[in-house]
């Protein structure tokens, strides 16, 4: 569903450290069913976020808080954002059209259908990508965080059970790979195992909050007793690190994100010394890389959790948005921010090629059912399920496109 961004869309310079006027609210319950939306969004860019976004031509995929996942591109210097109510939405990943989706107990693919994009009933000639719902694995709850198309599977970090799975149907997951220090296969996040990097088709880093193998055992000392950890060998890479999250690897370059202190990491494998590419305004969570671009998201602190030690909480205001900076030099190109409906960016992908995509909930497809086959598609007219009343075919319905 396409989202109204309320008009008095204000852009300030860079350095402006502008107010932040979003009211903070507890983060959903992970059992929570999707909230209602606000018919507006307040947006704040600073700098020149939504010029990168359309030179790039492409659009972010963005994980959000309270709940949902939302579409954001740029046309003719103005954002674009379409809107998705799922349940607890978290990991993404992105790859041949497809988009994967995790939320509460479920793993959902989304299928680009952009031939029918344009032949939209409910708005035609608008977007040009249009992904619809394709089908849905049921893992229970395993809290899943980074994840990968590797072929016609999906890898995703099984928080909930300390370990990196496969997702592919035949069982509600399938381990793949543990930490050393992990000794059994339980559902009681003994490390808070997070992020990983899957490049040139392998499995290279992960990152999690700490070394334990007792339930729960990453939140003493979670402020800093983070660690990146080599795949398959088990390897502590850099340990020390504050909440990281997102490992990528960026044009040859490990990145990862210290969430507890805002900032861009560059980690050299070998030795593990760190280098800060960017300090940000927010909790960093959810990386992709684009063209010499790295997109970063940003949140505010979940106050129901209440001060943890980090060393984030002493630097005044926190944002909730997507930063866009240059990879090689860091230099902050510019920040959309999000001033109401969101607290969290959980994690992005960038879709490429895309500058006004929409994106329809399982109720809202049912609402308009789409039908796409090796020889095209079409978007099914209204009364063909019922057999005894015949139905007149238009022209786009009788060609597939």
């Amino acid at each position: 569903m396409e989202t109204q961004i309320r008009p008095l869309f204000e852009e300030v310079p860079i350095s402006s450290e502008g107010s932040n006027a979003a009211r903070r609210e507890p983060a959903a319950d992970p059992t929570d069913a999707p909230q209602a939306q606000p018919a507006m969004l307040d947006l704040r860019q600073r700098g020149q976020f939504l010029h990168v976004l359309e030179t790039l031509n492409c659009s972010l995929a963005l994980s959000r808080r309270p709940s949902g996942v939302a579409l954001l591109g740029a046309s003719d210097g103005k954002p674009t954002l379409a809107a998705c109510l799922l349940p607890r939405s978290m990991g993404l990943a992105y790859g041949n059209n497809r988009l994967a989706i995790a939320t509460t107990r479920e793993l959902m693919i989304f299928a680009n259908a952009k031939t029918l994009a344009p032949l939209y009933p409910k708005k035609p000639d608008h977007y040009d990508a249009m992904f619809v719902p394709r089908m849905s694995y049921y893992t229970a709850y395993c809290d899943l965080h980074d994840m990968a198309f590797d072929r016609q599977i999906v890898l995703a970090v099984n928080t909930r059970f300390s370990c990196i799975s496969v997702i592919d149907g035949y069982f509600n997951f399938t381990p793949l790979w543990q930490p050393p220090f992990v000794t059994d296969l339980t559902g009681d996040d003994r490390c808070h195992l997070n992020g990983m990097a899957f490049h040139d088709g392998k499995l290279r880093y992960a990152t999690a909050l700490g070394q334990s193998n007792e339930p729960y055992g990453w939140r003493d000392g979670m402020a800093t007793s983070g660690i990146l950890m080599e795949v398959p060998s088990g390897r502590v890479v850099a340990d020390g690190l504050s909440m990281p999250h997102s490992p990528r690897v960026i044009d040859g370059d490990l990145y990862v994100l210290e969430g507890g202190r805002g900032q861009v990491l560059r980690i050299d494998p070998q030795s593990g010394a760190r280098q800060v590419v960017a300090k940000l305004p927010g909790f960093t969570h959810g990386l992709a890389g684009y063209r010499g671009i790295l997109f970063i998201g940003l949140s505010r602190l979940r106050e129901k959790r209440g001060p943890q030690g980090l060393p984030i909480e002493d630097e005044g205001d926190l944002v909730a948005g997507v930063a866009a900076i240059e990879a090689k030099s860091g230099r902050l190109l510019g920040i959309l921010e999000f001033i109401t409906g969101v607290e969290e960016i959980f994690d992005l992908q960038v879709l490429p090629d895309i500058r006004r995509g929409e994106i329809l909930a399982p109720h809202q497809w049912f609402e308009q059912p789409s039908i796409v086959t090796m020889k095209g598609g079409m978007w099914e007219p209204k009364g063909w399920d019922e057999e005894e009343q015949p139905v007149t075919l238009g022209e786009d319905e009788r060609n597939f496109r």
